[in-house]
């Protein structure tokens, strides 16, 4: 029927009504359409008389109408399989070995595979994960005493090595001179309770400048700051254990490691704070460069729902310095593309749509510029699933039910990961790397990680890197036809162990 208004428009009541028979799962509240889908099928002459009775009758406006049930039916019940990730632009110093080219680089095509609603955890497994990850996560908020030895965080300054980002070694009076400003004899001068302000470097000793293992001019290319611990994102729960007498760092505990932050990028809370914050439900962000009003967060950062919020979207709290230097509460409203509600349900599905949000993205030591390397990247992607993990690849690898692979040759790790690995629940640990295995591709173990390159030799030089530099998908031997290969080696011999997140210890 057309609309004699408007010639060649459908009426909308019909078209939702056909939308509504066609998607039994989403019905319409009111539909015009009052012939069955199980009567249609069954009765191939009423089909064709219905669809006639609600179609259009030219081509062009047949096309619309179809095109217009379908969106319906999109946004009525979302899309099933998440977004292709998104093209990111290759760097001057980036190579593309013949896995990246072989192995598709979207997760969704391994989620499928793989089982794209099969649940990796049970709903109790999950919410028994979710007050691990929400006590470890809060953790600083019950100490009292700083964990770290006053001795032990003075060790960082005794030996000076690397050089600065103008080339030159750093020289030992500079390090003592850094730990006198420091005033490390004062170790701990505070014991309080803190939390990020906005995302922020957690640093090996009080500064902003890097220690590089040899001159760097062009730190992206090179992107190993050995001062870089890890980024913080917002509203990371801190405990204070020492500030510089200048009050520009602090030494602080938090629930991944120790280190110094730049004290304008955190504040002191205090009971008042904690009692708003901790409202026991909590959203996980699902995409980078989320703004919350003042700041932006990303994949990895965690914060509290606002009571009362949450059906369409979320309220978030985060904090914000206020008038007296203290953390107080903000607020700012997320759409459901920004944020879910933690634990989100853990199945190949939901880690393949974190995951394509950073596949692609260029690799960043401790979070340098912003970016992720390979323990960074499976702790974030992780997050939104209330799975925690620790910082660093050798301590992820012993998180959950761990098998060994050391003995084995290449050959046979692989075909152990094959058969005993879990699609999207399992680590692949190797010395210095960590691994999410998202199945098996045309035979091959498919592993996703943010990987800087594949040793190599260059003429005199036999620790050059094949630059790879980015979040990818590949075999556990990325680089195998390369002819000048280290040792005739790649990863797969470097493969130390196999960790099932859902077993014991996970």
């Amino acid at each position: 029927m057309t609309n004699p208004a408007k010639p060649g428009f459908v009426k909308a009541r019909p078209l939702r009504g056909l939308a509504a028979q066609v998607n039994c799962a989403c019905p319409s509240r009111r539909s015009a359409a009052k012939v069955p889908l199980s009567t249609l099928s069954k009765k191939p002459r009423l089909a064709r008389l219905f669809i006639l009775k609600t179609a259009m009758p030219t081509r062009n406006t047949l096309f619309r109408a179809a095109l217009l049930c379908c969106l319906v039916l999109v946004t009525a019940c979302g899309t099933r399989y998440s977004r292709a990730p998104e093209k990111i632009p290759l760097a001057p110093w980036m190579n593309t070995p013949e896995d990246v080219r072989g192995f598709p680089q979207d997760l969704n095509v391994y989620a499928k595979a793989a089982g794209w609603d099969k649940r990796l955890m049970s709903a109790v497994e999950q919410a028994a994960s979710d007050a691990v990850f929400n006590r470890i996560f809060f953790g600083p908020w019950e100490m009292s005493v700083p964990s770290a030895r006053a001795k032990d965080v003075a060790a960082a300054f005794h030996k000076a090595r690397g050089y600065k980002s103008d080339g030159t070694p750093w020289r030992q009076e500079e390090w003592a001179r850094m730990e006198r400003d420091a005033r490390m004899g004062a170790f701990p001068s505070r014991r309080e309770h803190a939390v990020t302000l906005r995302g922020t470097n957690l640093r090996e000793l009080p500064t902003h400048e890097p220690r590089y293992a040899k001159p760097t001019s062009e730190p992206k290319a090179d992107p190993f700051d050995y001062f870089q611990y890890s980024f913080l994102p917002p509203g990371t729960p801190l405990f204070i254990a020492h500030t510089t007498p200048d009050g520009r760092w602090h030494y602080v505990e938090c629930p991944v490691a120790g280190g110094w932050v730049d004290a304008q990028d955190a504040a002191p809370v205090d009971a008042a704070f904690k009692q708003a914050y901790l409202t026991g439900r909590y959203a996980a962000i699902m995409r980078d460069n989320v703004r919350l009003s003042t700041v932006q967060a990303g994949i990895g950062a965690v914060f509290p729902v606002k009571p009362g919020t949450g059906s369409n979207g979320f309220t978030v709290l985060y904090p914000v310095l206020g008038e007296d230097f203290m953390a107080v509460v903000g607020e700012a409203a997320l759409n459901p593309r920004d944020a879910e509600l933690k634990p989100l349900p853990f199945t190949p599905g939901n880690v393949a749509r974190v995951g394509n949000a950073v596949m692609s993205q260029h690799y960043g030591w401790g979070g340098m510029f912003g970016n992720r390397d390979c323990s960074s990247l499976t702790r974030d992607i992780l997050t939104p699933f209330s799975i925690w993990l620790p910082r660093n690849s050798a301590a992820q690898s012993r998180r959950g039910l761990v098998r060994p692979l050391e003995e084995m040759s290449p050959e046979e790790k692989e075909a152990y990961i094959l058969v005993n690995g879990t699609p999207f629940a399992s680590l692949v640990g190797a010395r210095g790397h960590i691994m999410l295995y998202v199945g098996k591709y045309k035979g091959r173990a498919a592993v996703f990680h943010n990987v800087w390159g594949v040793r190599v030799v260059e003429g005199a030089d036999d620790d050059a890197r094949f630059v790879i530099g980015r979040a990818v998908v590949t075999s556990i031997s990325p680089g195998l036809e390369l002819k000048n290969l280290y040792l005739k080696t790649t990863l797969g011999e470097r493969l130390r162990t196999l960790t099932i997140l859902m077993g014991k210890n996970s």
